[in-house]
C-alpha cells in the first residue's frame, strides 16, 4: 500500500466507502433520483440518514411499496413506523403520502435488490398493520374518555400526576383565553385533552408521537 490515497482505492474495490459524510451523501443523491423517477418527493430526514451512513459501508438506496390501505394511516404514523423499525425514509406525493418507501441496503445485490425490497415490504407490511390496529383502537374512545386514565402516570414527584398538571393547565387557560380574544370554553377542553394521547395504544409503541395523535 503506497499512501492513504491507495489505501482509499483498496476499500472502494472492496466495496468500502470510508468517509461517513460521503456515504450519506450518495445515499441522498440516490434517494431523491430514485423519487423523482416516480414523480415523488423524499421526505428527508437528517438523523435517519447520519443513521444509515453509519449503518452501511457502501449504501445503495431502492425503492419499495407498501399496500394503499395503509395510507388511511396518519402521515406521521408512517413515516414514524418505518424508520422506527427498518430505518426507511418515507415518501410523498405532492402534499400527500405515497405508498412507496426507501431501504438503504448495505451491497449492490446480484438480483438488483429485488429479494432485499421484498423482504422490506413483508416486515413493514407487519409493522403497518400492528400500527393500524392500535389507531383503529384509539378512535374508538373520545379523548375526554381518556382523562381519567392520566390520573395513573406521574408528571412529577412533586407536582403530582398528569391529570393533576392538566387541571392547573385548565385553570389558566380559561382565566388567560380572554386576553388573547379566545373562546375561554374552547381554551379549556384543548388544556383537558392536551395530554390524553398519552394513554393511548398508539404512544405506547411509539413515544415520538406524543403532542402529534391527539389531532387525530
Amino acid at each position: 500500500m503506497k499512501d492513504f490515497d491507495d489505501y482509499l482505492a483498496k476499500l472502494r474495490e472492496a466495496s468500502v466507502i470510508l468517509d461517513s459524510e460521503q456515504r450519506a451523501a450518495i445515499i441522498l443523491k440516490q434517494a431523491r433520483r430514485l423519487a423523482e423517477k416516480e414523480g415523488l418527493t423524499l421526505v428527508e430526514d437528517e438523523a435517519l440518514l447520519a443513521e444509515n451512513a453509519g449503518l452501511t459501508e457502501w449504501p445503495v438506496p431502492l425503492m419499495g411499496a407498501f399496500d394503499r390501505s395503509f395510507l388511511d394511516l396518519p402521515p406521521e404514523v408512517l413515516a414514524t413506523s418505518m424508520k422506527a423499525h427498518q430505518k426507511c425514509f418515507s415518501l410523498r406525493q405532492g402534499n400527500n403520502a405515497a405508498n412507496r418507501f426507501i431501504v438503504v441496503a448495505n451491497l449492490k445485490a446480484r438480483d438488483g435488490g429485488s429479494g432485499i425490497t421484498a423482504g422490506n415490504e413483508r416486515v413493514i407490511h407487519a409493522r403497518l398493520a400492528d400500527a393500524q390496529f392500535f389507531y383503529e383502537q384509539d378512535r374508538k374512545v373520545s379523548l375526554e374518555d381518556g382523562v381519567p386514565k392520566l390520573k395513573e402516570i406521574v408528571f412529577h414527584e412533586k407536582l403530582g400526576s398528569q391529570y393533576d398538571r392538566v387541571q392547573r393547565v385548565r385553570l389558566l387557560a380559561r382565566e388567560l383565553a380572554p386576553l388573547v380574544s379566545a373562546d375561554p370554553d374552547l381554551a379549556e377542553r384543548a388544556a383537558i385533552v392536551s395530554k390524553v394521547d398519552l394513554v393511548t395504544e398508539m404512544v405506547g409503541e411509539f413515544p415520538e408521537l406524543q403532542g402529534v395523535m391527539g389531532r387525530y
